[in-house]
This record gives C-alpha cells, sequence and structure tokens, in this order.
C-alpha cells in the first residue's frame, strides 16, 4: 500500500495542474470556449491546416504551411476534437500547460512544501499569460515550453547530482527533447544548444576528446529519434523533399523579415516592457542561480550557459515577434529556485506552517485575479461570433461553397464559415517562394473558387471574374485598426442579391 503512495500523490498533483491549467487559459487563451473566435492570424494558419489534415491531406506535399511537423499534428488532433471552432485547441493547451505546472511544481519542491510549489508555480505562469508574448493563444513557443523546462530540470538535477559531465540515459532523455523541439519549431533551440556547449566543453576537460565525442552522438541519437520518425512519416507519403523545402529551406533562405539593429534594439526595449511581469523575476531569478545558488559550480554554470544561448536564440535570429521571446519562460521555475536561495542567503526568516498555507492561498488568488483582470485578451470575451468583422463575412458565404483566402495570412473566415481551401497553397505566408505566388495567382485568374477573400486590401483590378460583396474593417483590443476584410464572389456563382457591405 505504502508503494501505491507516491503515484496516487503524483495523480493527485497532476489532476491539480489540469484544474489550474484548465482555468487560467479558459481567462488568457482566445482559444477558450469563452471566445469567439482567435483572432490570430497564426493560430488560423495552424488549425486550417490541421482541419485539411484530417482529411487526409499530407502536410507539405498537399498542404504548404512552414512551421514544424508535430506542431500540424496536436492541430490535427485539435481538428478531431472540433471541426468548427478552437475547442480542440484549447484542450491541447491545456495539456501543455499542466505539463509545464508539474516540471515547475517538481523544481520548487525542493525549496519549499508542496502547497506553496504549486501556489507559486500558478502565479508565476499566470505572469507569463497576462504578458505581451503569449499573444492571443496557440503559438509554437507556447507548446515547446514543457520540452524546453523538462530538459532544463533533467540537466540541472543530472549536473547538481554529479560535478562532471552528464549521464548518458539524462544526455539521451535531452536529445529526444530537442528533437521534438526542433520538429516544432528549430529557432527555439537556443537552450539545448547551451547545453551541448557546456557538456561538449566539460566532457573535453574531464575526458578528454573521446569522452567528448561520446556525449555528443548520445545526444544526437536521442535528437535523430523524433526527427527520423517524420523522415520516414514524409518518405512513405512521397513528401520528403517537399518537409525538406517548406521546412527546413524556405525558411532559412525565403523567410522575409528582419531589420536594423535600431528596429531590433527598440523591439527588445518594448518586448522588456510589454512582458516585465514575469521577465524581471526571471531575470534575477536566474542571476541569482548562477552566482549564489545552493547547487554546485557544475549546474550553476549549466544554467547560466542554456540561458545565455536561449536568450540570444529569442532576441538575435532576425526580425523580434512579440511571441519570440515566450520560450525564455521556461527559464522561470529555476529562476524562482535562484530566488528562494537568494532569500535563504541574505536571512529571510523562516515562516511557520499556517503562514505558508496563507502565502499558498494569497498566490492561487492573486494568479486567479490576474487572469481575470490583467488579460490583454479580455475584451473579447463573451462577445458572439456575429459582432466580430470574421463572423459578418462568414456570414456572406453560401454553405458548401469554396474559399480562398488571397492575401496576406488566415483572417480566420475559414474557419468561421466552415470553408476550406481547395489547393496546397490557401495564404499569402512571410515566405518569398514564387510557386506560391504563381499558385494564388493562376486560382483567382482562372476563378478557381466560389470566393476569395483579402486582407488589408482590395482585389488586383486585372483579377476581373469576380465581384466585391463585403467589406468589413476590424479592431484590436485598444480600438485600432486591426484588419480591413473585402469578400469577393465570382461572377458567374452564387444565389445571393448581396450589396456591397
Amino acid at each position: 500500500m505504502k508503494g501505491r503512495r507516491p503515484a496516487a500523490h503524483t495523480a493527485f498533483a497532476f489532476a491539480l495542474c489540469l484544474c489550474v491549467s484548465a482555468l487560467l487559459l479558459l481567462l488568457c487563451s482566445q482559444s477558450s470556449p469563452l471566445y469567439p473566435i482567435n483572432l490570430w492570424d497564426d493560430a488560423n494558419c495552424l488549425l486550417t491546416v490541421g482541419r485539411l489534415m484530417r482529411r487526409g491531406g499530407v502536410l507539405y506535399r498537399d498542404i504548404y504551411e512552414q512551421k514544424g511537423p508535430t506542431l500540424y499534428l496536436l492541430h490535427f488532433f485539435a481538428a478531431m476534437i472540433s471541426d468548427t471552432s478552437f475547442l480542440g485547441v484549447y484542450l491541447m493547451e491545456v495539456a501543455s500547460l499542466a505539463a509545464t505546472l508539474m516540471l515547475t511544481r517538481r523544481a520548487l519542491r525542493r525549496r519549499m512544501g508542496e502547497r506553496p510549489a504549486l501556489a507559486l508555480a500558478s502565479l508565476f505562469w499566470a505572469c507569463v499569460l497576462v504578458g505581451a508574448s503569449f499573444a492571443r493563444g496557440d503559438s509554437a513557443e507556447e507548446f515547446c515550453l514543457p520540452f524546453l523546462l523538462g530538459a532544463l530540470c533533467v540537466a540541472t538535477e543530472a549536473y547538481g547530482r554529479k560535478s562532471g559531465p552528464m549521464d548518458a540515459r539524462s544526455l539521451l532523455l535531452c536529445g529526444v527533447l530537442s528533437g521534438v523541439v526542433a520538429t516544432i519549431k528549430y529557432t527555439v533551440l537556443g537552450l539545448f544548444i547551451g547545453l551541448c556547449a557546456f557538456e561538449g566543453a566539460l566532457a573535453l576537460r574531464e575526458g578528454g576528446l573521446r569522452r567528448a565525442i561520446r556525449s555528443g552522438a548520445v545526444f544526437l541519437l536521442g535528437m535523430a529519434l523524433p526527427v527520423l520518425l517524420w523522415c520516414a512519416y514524409f518518405a512513405a507519403n512521397g513528401a520528403l523533399a517537399d518537409f525538406f523545402t517548406a521546412y527546413v529551406y524556405n525558411n532559412i533562405f525565403l523567410y522575409t523579415g528582419g531589420g536594423d539593429a535600431v528596429g531590433l534594439l527598440r523591439s527588445c526595449l518594448r518586448i522588456a516592457r510589454d512582458n516585465a511581469i514575469w521577465m524581471l523575476p526571471a531575470a534575477a531569478g536566474v542571476a541569482a542561480y548562477a552566482l549564489i545558488g545552493r547547487e554546485n559550480r557544475c549546474a550553476r554554470c549549466a544554467l547560466a550557459a542554456m540561458a545565455a544561448c536561449a536568450l540570444a536564440a529569442a532576441f538575435l535570429l532576425g526580425r523580434l515577434w512579440p511571441y519570440c521571446p515566450l520560450a525564455l519562460a521556461a527559464l522561470g521555475p529555476v529562476a524562482l529556485v535562484g530566488l528562494c536561495d537568494a532569500l535563504a542567503r541574505f536571512g529571510a526568516p523562516r515562516i511557520g506552517l499556517r503562514a505558508r498555507r496563507a502565502a499558498a492561498a494569497g498566490a492561487l488568488a492573486l494568479a486567479l485575479a490576474l487572469a481575470v483582470f490583467a488579460s490583454p485578451n479580455a475584451f473579447l470575451r463573451g462577445v458572439p461570433l456575429s459582432a466580430l468583422a470574421q463572423g459578418r463575412i462568414a456570414a456572406r458565404i453560401e454553405p458548401g461553397a469554396t474559399l480562398l483566402q488571397y492575401s496576406h495570412l488566415d483572417a480566420g473566415v475559414y474557419l468561421a464559415s466552415g470553408a476550406l481551401p481547395p489547393g496546397k497553397y490557401f495564404v499569402q505566408l512571410n515566405v518569398g517562394d514564387p510557386a506560391m505566388t504563381e499558385a494564388l495567382d493562376r486560382s483567382v485568374a482562372q476563378g478557381e473558387t466560389d470566393y476569395v477573400l483579402m486582407s488589408w486590401r482590395e482585389l488586383p483590378p486585372e483579377f476581373d471574374r469576380y465581384e466585391l460583396i463585403a467589406a468589413d474593417t476590424a479592431y484590436d483590443d485598444r480600438g485600432r485598426l486591426n484588419k480591413n476584410l473585402y469578400l469577393y464572389r465570382r461572377k458567374d456563382g452564387g444565389t445571393r442579391d448581396d450589396d456591397q457591405g
């Protein structure tokens, strides 16, 4: 009976983490049932791909998008749950955050009791969810968090047990986790680059070149496993070349973006300001952990290397989007350990059991209050879809009709109308691929779909097979212009006598 208690305790803790995650994301993520739709173009692209995969389409071969296959696999599962809403995405987010909370609890309970650890973990992640980097919810970085944090916990614990190179089992696990992240979004691999650099230097110093090669081989073996599984899938479906072209080549050589050093500095300062609620304590905690933490020197140096490379990957790889720094939140749990160590070192008084329970209750209450009142997405809670431009535009599309969004990213009308794109290219992505532009131009020029949707600008006059039947404007949470939408119908199709909106 005694042997079952730890498992039962862990299961109960995970159930609590699921409940906390479900509540926080219900309030903060636009994918939750409290929101009519997720307004973010990227999130709509991901779900549209998942919906197409659900109908048998092969990623990259039949559907073109440029992020990693594991991310689209999650949205395939989401589409299996709900093909008409973001409910499935919300459930995927809940599972991801629950795993992240469990790992945060694991890192913190070495310094405090079970209840304070879970309460502080909830408060920290509530701060992350109300920060600007969380965006609307459903980013690649969000789904990378449990894998990044898992590797961080494994590495610091392994180095903490033994002041030397990591054991093969831990190194293999970190490699597998890095492989999963690589198949979600490989620009988030900064933390693993820091880990490899530190492990390589340590192994070279402790055991020479042979030991360093062994460490590298074990890590790469683990990393290769998820990648090779995907390669096998694409090879079996005749899409291996499409996988390489879309996810690797085009992202490196054709992705549009970037800017000058001054613009990058301004973006960094803006992001630091907009995420200060969690970035400031995380930065202070990482510094405390690395400089004065209770762990041995090996673990502290490993964290410093991982944090430095994660920071560089988040801020220095081209154009800095608001959601890029979210991956840095994986450092938060270890940073909180560092803050606890700093408080203990500088003589913070120990508090009794009753006071710890009161503090835990206060932290949970504050986490809930932040989610209710501080989320930048709160403006959209409870708003009916019919009150949004996407809903009004979707209402003008005949059921069963075909639709193509010709310009910009997915505005959400595919989902709102229930339509699916008929071809491989369904939006204008931030990739300068001539094949994509030519295919979209050809589709509109030949009038292949019943409706065409434009974002921001009207359809060029040379595409005269379509007529404008509706125009609408979307606004953001601050009342600023967010998007202009223009809906066109093929002149020889449709049965409605619509007037221009």
